[in-house]
């Protein structure tokens, strides 16, 4: 059955039930996933998906924050469908699966991955288990997202895939190597599944965030030194820190119907960073590596 929004849905038997939502929209009816919805991108995503009728599921490692994000969603977004919640990790494969069927209990159009990290470390400190961590972060929990994804939303006659980048996958970000690496990576593998997927009508796009603040009581080791926010505030045309929102308004246009002659894309939402340079992040690297990692890459030793 087509649930294509860019289509009308053909008549087939469908594999779950249909909620009627109580907010019509462009996505009502239709299933949407959003892995890692329990964090800050996640849980605005979500609001946003289900503001406009989507049947939301989201994924996560711990069913009590899954559960606090679903009271959060449900207040964002009243008269919205309930959120369903599936309890995993998204380096596993087989969770993500699961996770993928319980969003397609209501035919699935959208998934949405925001799971990712990465280590502050300069190139001569970084040793191969981490560059191969932040890897796995970064582009195995996207690869099952867009196999899984993908295999259902073809299934169903089409839908949208965004995957999460960052600023760092298109700029050199000294001192975050492994991260820089890990996001450029993901951003191949979205045009190489955009090309291979396209024939069945499944989109596969990517959002690249730039510094944002999703949590106000966490605000993160960037946002938190006022040297190092400042710098980066001044790299910025638009002046300002990103919001959840601002990610998520993205997003909710790459999964609809507006979006529908895009694919393979990669749509900076950083208020400009991509037009200026990165930050340097020495000072954070010292913070987590220590002076003497760093001092030692510097003058050219391994640490």
């Amino acid at each position: 059955m087509s649930t294509n929004p860019d289509h009308p849905p053909r008549t087939r038997p469908d594999r779950g039930q249909h909620p009627t939502s109580a907010a019509p929209g462009p996505l009502a009816g239709r299933g949407a996933l959003v892995i890692g919805g329990g964090g800050g991108f996640g849980r605005a995503i979500a609001a946003a998906l289900a503001a406009d009728g989507a049947a939301v599921t989201i994924m996560g490692r711990t069913g009590a924050t899954l559960r606090a994000a679903a009271a959060t969603i449900a207040a964002a977004a009243p008269g919205a469908l309930p959120v369903r919640v599936s309890v995993g990790d998204s380096a596993l494969e087989q969770d993500v699966a699961a996770a993928v069927r319980v969003a397609d209990e209501t035919p699935l159009v959208a998934v949405v991955t925001t799971v990712g990290g990465g280590t502050f470390r300069p190139v001569l400190a970084l040793d191969a288990e981490t560059l191969e961590h932040d890897f796995r972060r970064n582009v195995t929990t996207a690869l099952h997202a867009i196999r899984y994804g993908g295999q259902a939303l073809a299934a169903r006659g089409g839908g949208s895939i965004v995957c999460t980048s960052s600023s760092a996958g298109g700029h050199s970000f000294p001192f975050m190597p492994s991260y820089s690496v890990s996001k450029a990576a993901l951003e191949a593998l979205v045009r190489v599944a955009a090309d291979e997927l396209g024939h069945l009508a499944v989109r596969v796009n990517v959002v690249r965030p730039g510094i944002v603040a999703t949590d106000g009581k966490n605000p993160g080791l960037l946002l938190a030194d006022p040297e190092l926010a400042a710098a980066t505030v001044a790299e910025k045309p638009l002046s300002r820190v990103g919001r959840a929102e601002d990610v998520a308004a993205a997003v909710r246009f790459l999964c609809g119907p507006e979006s529908s002659w895009v694919t393979g894309a990669c749509l900076p939402v950083e208020g400009g960073a991509h037009l200026r340079r990165a930050p340097r992040l020495e000072k954070l690297a010292r913070i987590v590596s220590g002076d003497e990692v760093v001092d030692a890459a510097l003058a050219g030793r391994i640490p």
